[in-house]
Parts: C-alpha cells; structure tokens; sequence
C-alpha cells in the first residue's frame, strides 16, 4: 500500500516539475474600407456578434486573395506588444515575426507563436498615415466563426468583445501598468479567445489605434481580425452652393 502511495506522489512531482506542452498560435489581420466590409453582409450580420454566410464569404475572398487591393489599407499594420506593454494588459510577451500581407504571399498580415494555453498575448496597429480615422467596425474569429462588432464604451462589469476607450486613457493605464487589473478584465469578453479595445484618438483629426487580446486556446488555433475603417465626420465636407456663372 505504501508502494502504491509513493508512486503516486512521485508522478504528482513529476507532472508539476514537467514544463506544459506549447501549442502552435497564428494570427491573421488585415485593415479594409468600411463600404468594402459593408458589401459582404447580409441584414441580419449587423447586429453586434452576429455570424453569417456574408461574413463567410468575407474570409473566404481574403483566404484566397480575391478581395481586390484597393479595398485594402496598407499603412495600419499589426505588431507585436514590448513586455511592458504586454504586462498592462495581463499577457505575456510573445515572440513572432510578422509577415505583411497585400503583396504576393496573400492579403493578411499573419504571425506564428508558441505559447502556453490560458496565457493571453497582445498584438498592436497603430495607423502611421492620417486618413482614414475612424475605426467603425470589426470582425473577430477566434473559437467559433468571424462574428462583426461595433466598437462600445461600457460600464464597469459590462462585457463587450470590442471596447472603446479615449486613447489617453490607454496609454495612462499602460504605463502604470494596471489596465487590465483595474479596468479590462471587468470589461473586455474574452469567451470566444480574442476581443479588442479601440483606443478613440482625442485629436479626431488623426486615427484611432487598435489592441488586440488573444486568449490562448488549449489546441491550435487560427485567430483572425478583420477592421473596417473610414473617414471621421469631421472629414466630410458639404457641398458648396453652385455658382451660377454670368456672361
């Protein structure tokens, strides 16, 4: 009996002394115009979380490249989170080069890593041109189908899949290093492993950023983003009274 009691305690200290196995993560996104975005759903794909044949369709066209270029926008690329930064948001720092998408390998920007299922990592696009600003819809595939969602500013205790906050905001709380313990974790939903927060730039003159959460799912997993964008309002001029030219 004895024998039996320490062979069980022996493999108790072998599975904890024994490092987890990592799991293989890729993430894939690319940043599109709103009326590009637009003209793939269907009525009932607006509402927010909603999955559908148009939003399929949709990932079918970027899977194969046949979303023509144009619909791209090609300065807002995705990059990965310094520790300090992974940190704020309770992720760990991952290491994983980026490959540009919209050139011949295909239209996503896409990243591998390994990574320990139950962590979450952190992944970055801060626009580097000025138009478009406004950061108006995404599409998340995390586990389940791509599903749409509008940006939202919520309560405390409140849970959305994409939340926006004022920028300043952000990196305030980044740079204490307590956003998430203090803020996101009541706010962000991370039950299909991914969501988003939307920092709302307070000069609209310039754009918004985005931050991506990934939850680590215990098998291999595809992530995917998809962000519409446009011009802010302020950007849309009036037309003017026509002149009538006299002779």
């Amino acid at each position: 009996m004895n024998r039996w009691r320490l062979a069980a305690a022996l493999a108790a200290v072998l599975a904890v002394a024994s490092p987890a196995r990592a799991v293989e993560y890729r993430l894939q996104l690319v940043n599109v115009y709103e009326g590009a975005f637009a003209s793939f759903l269907t009525p009932g794909e607006w509402n927010d979380g909603a999955a559908g044949p148009g939003l399929a369709r949709l990932e079918a066209s970027l899977d194969q490249g046949q979303l023509g270029r144009g619909n791209l926008i090609y300065d807002r690329h995705l990059q990965g989170a310094p520790p300090e930064q992974a940190r704020a948001y309770g992720a760990v720092a991952v290491a994983g080069a980026v490959a540009l998408g919209g050139g011949d390998g295909g239209l996503w920007d896409e990243t591998r890593w390994e990574g320990q299922p139950g962590e979450q990592s952190v992944w970055a696009v801060r626009p580097s041109s000025r138009l478009p600003q406004e950061l108006v819809r995404t599409a998340l595939k995390g586990t389940g189908p791509l599903r749409q969602f509008q940006p939202y500013a919520v309560p405390g205790g409140t849970k959305v899949s994409v939340l926006r906050m004022p920028l300043s905001y952000i990196a305030f709380g980044e740079e204490r290093g307590t956003l998430w313990r203090r803020d996101l974790a009541s706010r962000l939903d991370l039950s299909h492993g991914i969501g988003a927060v939307v920092g709302l730039n307070d000069n609209l003159s310039f754009p918004d950023n985005i931050t991506i959460v990934v939850s680590h799912a215990p098998v291999p997993t595809t992530y995917k983003v998809v962000i519409a964008w446009r011009l802010r309002d302020t950007e849309q001029q009036a037309p003017g009274k026509i002149q009538k030219i006299r002779h």
